[in-house]
């Protein structure tokens, strides 16, 4: 049951939704009867006795951004399907993190937002962006948690008309810690949103994204890396909701999966009726390092108009040995092929294209795959290859 996180009922927040929050994650009794939830193993938040607390944020807006602290939670979280850690976020969590981002606002620079936990308690935090409209900015967010630890911090991200916002999305948890994160988009006509998920480590880090485009030629990605070893288990659940004509939308999740690693993508295409000339895609893949790795991965399409393109597609498997032979027969040691093959295909799933965190991302994805010394002589590999 999902109320035996708690022996006891939590000191409940003191706005005007907590209670109702509270029945509304009660009401869920076993997650293990919604479909959502069924395949995600949550024994890691079992058995063991957390405190709560609220996160402490560490924060970094350029110039022109409000950042501010308020307290009271917004309702739209009580709306949205399947989000049992949104409604406990909600229950007992009092402050949001407000970043307000001006109209045509446009910076190199990104919001940066760090979420550490260094106890072993259950950490809460709720940020809410509101970004103007033709604003251009990025957003990067590393929540790390320590051992047997847990987390839930849940992002609601709202823009505006023609505007355009990049999010990197960085989960990093220590043995036996456990992450449930939601972010929440919201975005009006002529609207880009693209969002990175990165989860490597943690026995449980799960992403929730819930998009909805509410304007006509908006589009919104989606990219997800899973680095996973031992029993790590990492889960990505998107759900895309096109509520207007000509938008456009792409969901990307490739998996490197060792040991006994157990990765998941499960996605929803949804479009509704009137939302004509909708194109939008999902592609997960995944390889297996060994033969006790596994993956679950579930694509789905639910359309209600008749005018579109929609496609979907999945695949597991192990590394190519003719790509592997290529490499080898040019000169590079087997490990270091297999390295460089496994790098570019994790690549392939980043999304963001702001100049302040595209580049980064990518040197972080190969610095965690490589290590940092690695990376540098590796990619000098791959140039000569």
């Amino acid at each position: 049951m999902t109320q035996k996180l708690f022996t006891d009922k939590p000191a409940l927040a003191s706005h005007d939704l907590a209670e109702q929050a509270w029945q509304s994650w009660f009401d869920y009794g076993s997650l293990k009867r919604v479909e959502d939830w069924r395949w995600t193993p949550l024994h890691t938040l079992y058995g063991i006795e957390r405190r709560i607390e609220a996160a402490d944020y560490q924060v970094s807006v350029p110039e022109g951004v409000d950042e501010s602290s308020e307290q009271g939670a917004c309702a739209v979280w009580l709306k949205t399907a399947d989000a049992p850690f949104a409604a406990l976020n909600l229950a007992v969590l009092d402050d949001t993190l407000r970043i307000t981002i001006p109209d045509d606002f446009n910076s190199d620079e990104p919001i940066a937002i760090n979420i550490d936990q260094h106890r072993r308690t259950m950490q809460f935090s709720r940020v809410h962006i509101e970004c103007g409209k033709s604003a251009k900015a990025a957003l990067w967010l590393d929540a790390g948690v320590s051992k047997a630890g847990a987390q839930c911090p849940i992002i609601h991200l709202e823009v505006a008309e023609h505007a355009e916002c990049d999010a990197v999305l960085w989960f990093n948890g220590a043995q036996d810690s456990a992450q449930i994160g939601h972010i929440l988009v919201h975005q009006q006509a002529g609207a880009t949103v693209r969002v990175n998920g990165i989860v490597h480590s943690g026995a449980l880090a799960r992403l929730d994204v819930s998009a909805s485009l509410h304007g006509d030629e908006g589009h919104f990605a989606f990219g997800g890396v899973q680095c996973l070893k031992e029993n790590e288990i990492g889960d990505y659940h998107i759900h895309v909701s096109h509520l207007a004509e000509n938008c456009t939308s792409k969901q990307v999740v490739r998996g490197a999966l060792d040991d006994e690693s157990f990765g998941i993508f499960d996605g929803m295409i949804y479009v509704a009726h009137g939302a004509q000339k909708t194109d939008a895609e999902q592609d997960s893949r995944y390889i297996l390092q060994s033969r006790s790795a596994k993956s679950h991965s579930v694509p789905r399409l639910e359309i209600y108009a008749d005018d579109v393109q929609c496609a979907h597609g999945s695949t597991v498997g192990f590394l190519d040995p003719e790509a592997l032979f290529y490499l080898q027969s040019r000169g590079i040691d087997k490990e270091t092929a297999k390295k460089i093959l496994i790098l570019s295909f994790l690549h392939e799933a980043v999304v963001v294209e702001h100049e302040g965190i595209s580049e980064a991302l990518h040197k972080a994805i190969s610095d965690l795959w490589l290590g940092e010394a690695a990376a540098e002589e590796i990619s000098g590999e791959i140039d000569h290859a």
